[in-house]
C-alpha cells in the first residue's frame, strides 16, 4: 500500500477562491498533493501562472522542496 509522506522541506502557497494558504507538500508515489479540507488532494498540469489539482476551485500558486520538480506537469522525485 502506498502511503501519503510529507516532503521535509516541501512547501507549497494554494488559493481556493479569495484565500491564500502557505501548507506542506506530500507525495504518494512520486504524485504530489497539499492537504485541503481534512484530506489531500492532486497537484496537476500548470495552467497559466497556477498548477490545477483534482479539486477544480483549489489552485498551487508555488511550490519548492527537495525532490520537487515544477515543471508543467509536478512530480516528485527522490
Amino acid at each position: 500500500m502506498e502511503l501519503f509522506h510529507v516532503i521535509d522541506d516541501g512547501v507549497a502557497i494554494i488559493r481556493s477562491g479569495q484565500i491564500w494558504k502557505q501548507v506542506k507538500l506530500y507525495q504518494r508515489a512520486g504524485v504530489l498533493f497539499v492537504p485541503h479540507g481534512g484530506g489531500y488532494v492532486r497537484v496537476t498540469a500548470r495552467f497559466g501562472d497556477t498548477w490545477g489539482t483534482s479539486v477544480p476551485s483549489v489552485k498551487v500558486v508555488e511550490m519548492d522542496g527537495s525532490g520537487v520538480v515544477a515543471a508543467d506537469e509536478p512530480s516528485f522525485v527522490g
